[in-house]
This record gives structure tokens, C-alpha cells and sequence, in this order.
């Protein structure tokens, strides 16, 4: 992409959306001896109460010398990274990049020999003020033919401001390049190129259109376009229209995630299913529907009077209203390539965050919208109005009805604040990151669902091989440590550890196989085949 055009994209896209946004630069401190240079850095240089400050220490190993993981091994000290924070301020996950094995003459150690990184966030006081210091001292032990232990104290002082900032261009760029020592080697989205992730995000949401939880649109723009005859002008600015609504609700979307995420919170894709009141939204749209399909509401009812004139004599403003709509009903639903397409956007400027989300979008709206611009095709395939619609209307009814009673199930299991049900037969966990790091340092294997209540492909995995009689001999066998990251609502845990694998969305499924930090990403489509091929 030319230099040139970047800069106007990014000019463009920065009006579209960060005009609460105010400039920063990273707090950098360095401490350097022949063996190790330690670089600490910070997102900002001022501290907002409203939003997380990211930390990341970079370690960088000279001339052979080498450091040790949390876990040394049998011979060695672990490197750590000590806070003293302020009064209210709590320290979030810590998290360490992917260690390596030694061994010398039958001595196991774990540790970096070339480049390392630590990473955390501090959560800030509601009500701080004035300016505030940090303190702690990051400690390691360096050897080579001898070692020899290093310590380096920092100390920094940030002022607080209200205004939202933007994570600094250093800290951007310190936090890519670490990505890919987080990440395993078989799913390191680093290594695509950005328009193969563009590729991956295109075909993600053309094949969006074909997972269940899209189904009930899908069935009623059919029945739509079987309706009457069409002119061919007004059929194609229809699918224009369509095709913008998709895009203006995903390029939405986008946004929101990018605000929250400057604010501090660590959302992802569906996670507006996780609020009770857009849930209990939804229900009552689908409700209407479910009881028009059935011709239950009708045009004697004054209030279906008025979703009447909306819905078929303004067409135009109900292909725009139906492609903003289809993005909402997706959500739920992460289809193959999506999740490493949006995974990549996490630390991404903006001018490769909007536009992979812009080409997921219109791989999204691409099906219908072709469908609109020659609907000639359609025709030949359905028959003739008459009866057969009326019967039509009410087998598209059930998968609606269905719809309304698994959001149902979903608004009662988060106002209840039940975790996600534990499959049988199976000891399941509840996630817990320190569990799941100790045991990966223990060299233990371990498998982690991350999955929700309201992601049907997490609840179809879930039926078709996470609950079966094969798993289960796997897991046995192998002596697998099953953990279940339940995100039905909102878990900054999980959310981290989401983003730590380079995702935000789910489902997501991670298999440590006993060689410490090494781990697969399973597909997100599973069945017994995939995980017996995948867990042996």
C-alpha cells in the first residue's frame, strides 16, 4: 500500500471516529550491562483513571548470555518483575513470552537466550489526582560460562488527565513485534501478510452467512425475494442499499471495539450479546418476527400497521435496516479465518484496523447483494408464488421461535450469573490463569474452551465433540487438564487471556501438549475427527 494513500486513509478514518482521542507518547527507562539490556515502557505518559496502563518489558540477551523463565528448571533463578503501586491501583494478568528448553549433560533449564518480553496492565483509582509514581525492580539471573545476578529499579512519575488516550506509536510498535514471541508457531498471525489477512477476512464473512446463528435472516430475505416481480433498477439500488447497511454496522462495530479498547476494556467481537438489555432487545425483534411469519401480527394490528409501511412500502429503508440488522444476528457466530482476521487487528494501526474490517464486511454482504443485482437467478430456482409461500413462511418460522428461546435461555443465565454448564463425565475446571501457567510450566497438558452462552458454534461444538465419548477417551488417556473460560458476561480475565493468544472472539480452543509454553489453536468448526487428529 504506497506511503501516500496511507496517510490520506488514516487522515479519513481518524476524523471518522478518534475526535475524543488525545496524542501520547510512551514512558521509555533503560537499564544496560554487557550481558542483558531491560527496556520498560508504558502505552502513555499520563494516566487517565478511566483507562488501564500497558507495561511491557523488553529483555534483550548479549554476546551467549542467556536468562530464565518463571519455571528456571533444575538449575536457576526465575526472572521477575515487582510492583509497588500506589494506593488502589491493582496489578492485572502477567503474562511472558515463550521460553526455550536447555539441556546440559541431562540438566533441564527453561529460559531466553536471545529476546524476551513481559507484559501486563495496571488497572488506575477511580478518583486519582495529581501525579502519580510507580515503583518496582526487575530482577534476572544472567548466565553463561558463570552467572551472575542483575536487578534493575525503576521508578516513574505519571500526571493524571481526563482525556481518552491513544496507545503511543512506540508502545504500538514494541507491542507487535512481541506478538509473535506470544504466540505458537503453527498460528502465528504475524507471519501473514496483510493481504492475506484481508483474504482471510473476506472469506470469514462470506462463509458468515452460512453459520446457524445467521440462518433466520438468511431464510427471510429468501422468502423476500420470491415475492412478486422485480424491476431490475430498483432491485439493484436495493442491493446497494443492503450492502451499505452491512457495511455502516460492522465499520460500527469496529468502532466500538476500538473506543472500548482505548478506554480500557478488553472486549471482542459479540460482545454486545453479553449486555442483558441488548440481549432482551433482541428477543423482542425476534418475537415480532416469530409472530409476523405466523401473520399472528398483521396489518389489522395498528402497531403492525406501522412495521408494515416500514418494512414493505419503504423497501429502501428496509434493505438498509435488514443489511444493519444481519451484522447484529451474526455476532454471535465467528466463522473460519474471522477469528485470526480479527485477532490481527488488535494492535494495528488504523489504517489495517478499518480496512480488514471493511473487507470482512463485504464478504459478508457480497451473497445477497449479487443475489439483488441478478435476481433472475433466484427466480429460476424458487417457483411461482401461491401456497406454497404461506408454508414456506411457517417452516422459517421454527428456526426463528428457536432463536427467541435460546436468547431467552441466554438473558436468564446472566441475570442469574450461572457459569456456563460443565459437560458430564469430564472434570472441567473453571479458567484460572494461574492454574493453567502453572500447569504449562509442569510440562501438563491442557485444553481450554474459551465459549459462551450466547455463541451458537461454541454450543454446536460443544454437542457435536466436546461432549462425546471420543474426547473423553482422550482426555483420559492422556491425562488432558480441562479448562472452561465461560464469557456469557463480561470477564477482564478472560478477556486478556483472549488477547494474549492474539484473538477476540470465540470460540477459541487452545491445547498445550505437555512441552511447555508450545501450544495449537483448534479449529473453530470441531468435530471428533478434528480432535483426534489435533490431541495426538
Amino acid at each position: 500500500m504506497p506511503m501516500k494513500f496511507k496517510n490520506y486513509l488514516f487522515l479519513a478514518l481518524l476524523f471518522f471516529t478518534l475526535s475524543y482521542a488525545g496524542e501520547s507518547k510512551a514512558f521509555m527507562q533503560h537499564y544496560e550491562t554487557d550481558k542483558v539490556k531491560a527496556t520498560l515502557l508504558t502505552g502513555f505518559d499520563e494516566i487517565n483513571p478511566r483507562q488501564n496502563l500497558d507495561v511491557i518489558v523488553k529483555f534483550e540477551m548479549k554476546n551467549g548470555w542467556h536468562i530464565f523463565a518463571q519455571n528456571p528448571g533444575d538449575i536457576g533463578l526465575p526472572t521477575t518483575v515487582t510492583w509497588q503501586l500506589p494506593t488502589w491501583f491493582e496489578l492485572g494478568p502477567v503474562e511472558w513470552s515463550r521460553f526455550q528448553r536447555f539441556e546440559t549433560e541431562g540438566i533441564v533449564q527453561y529460559g531466553y537466550d536471545k529476546t524476551a518480553y513481559y507484559r501486563t496492565s495496571i488497572k488506575p483509582y477511580h478518583a486519582a489526582i495529581g501525579r502519580i509514581n510507580f515503583r518496582g525492580q526487575v530482577s534476572w539471573l544472567a548466565c553463561k560460562d558463570e552467572c551472575i545476578p542483575e536487578k534493575f529499579d525503576f521508578s516513574f512519575t505519571l500526571p493524571v488527565t481526563k482525556k481518552d488516550m491513544l496507545v503511543s506509536q512506540d508502545f504500538a510498535e514494541m507491542s507487535m513485534s512481541s506478538q509473535k514471541m506470544f504466540q505458537e508457531h503453527k498460528t502465528d498471525i504475524e507471519d501473514q501478510s496483510f493481504l492475506g489477512v484481508m483474504l482471510m477476512a473476506f472469506l470469514g464473512g462470506l462463509i458468515l452467512n452460512f453459520m446457524p446463528c445467521v440462518f433466520p435472516i438468511l431464510t427471510l430475505k429468501a422468502v423476500s425475494l420470491a415475492q412478486g416481480t422485480y424491476n431490475k433498477i430498483k432491485c439493484r439500488i436495493e442491493a446497494l442499499i443492503y450492502f451499505a447497511g452491512v457495511v455502516s454496522s460492522f465499520m460500527l462495530m469496529a468502532t466500538l471495539l476500538l473506543w472500548f479498547r482505548h478506554t480500557g476494556e478488553e472486549i471482542g467481537w459479540g460482545f454486545q450479546l453479553q449486555s442483558p438489555i441488548f440481549v432482551a432487545i433482541m428477543i423482542v425483534v425476534f418475537s415480532i418476527i416469530f409472530l409476523m411469519l405466523l401473520d399472528v401480527v398483521n396489518v389489522n394490528n395498528p402497531f403492525a400497521n406501522k412495521v408494515g409501511r416500514i418494512s414493505f412500502a419503504k423497501r429502501r429503508i428496509n434493505a438498509f435496516v435488514t443489511g444493519f440488522f444481519a451484522v447484529l444476528v451474526a455476532s454471535p457466530c465467528t466463522a473460519p479465518f474471522m477469528g485470526i482476521a480479527i485477532g490481527y487487528t488488535l494492535s494495528q494501526p488504523l489504517y489495517i484496523f478499518y480496512p480488514i474490517f471493511l473487507s470482512l464486511s463485504i464478504g459478508y454482504a457480497l451473497p445477497f447483494t449479487l443475489v439483488g443485482f441478478y435476481p433472475k437467478a433466484v427466480h429460476k430456482i424458487l417457483p411461482k408464488p401461491g401456497k406454497w409461500m404461506e408454508i414456506f413462511k411457517k417452516i422459517f418460522a421454527i428456526p426463528v421461535f428457536l432463536t427467541v428461546v435460546w436468547l431467552v435461555w441466554v438473558l436468564f443465565n446472566q441475570l442469574q450469573g450461572t457459569p456456563q454448564e460443565m459437560p458430564r463425565r469430564m472434570n472441567w475446571q473453571k479458567y484460572d490463569t494461574a492454574k493453567v501457567e502453572t500447569l504449562v510450566q509442569d510440562n501438563q497438558k491442557v485444553f481450554i474452551d474459551f465459549t459462551a452462552k450466547w455463541c451458537i458454534t461454541c454450543l454446536v461444538n460443544k454437542k457435536l465433540a466436546l461432549q462425546s465419548e471420543t474426547f473423553g477417551k482422550i482426555v483420559t488417556e492422556k491425562n488432558i487438564h480441562l479448562f472452561m473460560a465461560d464469557w456469557t458476561n463480561h470477564d477482564e480475565e478472560i478477556s486478556k487471556a483472549l488477547q494474549a493468544y492474539g484473538r477476540n472472539s470465540i470460540p477459541l480452543y487452545i491445547y498445550y501438549d505437555g512441552h511447555g509454553n508450545d501450544y495449537k489453536i483448534l479449529p473453530q468448526l470441531l468435530t471428533e475427527d478434528i480432535l483426534k487428529e489435533e490431541l495426538n
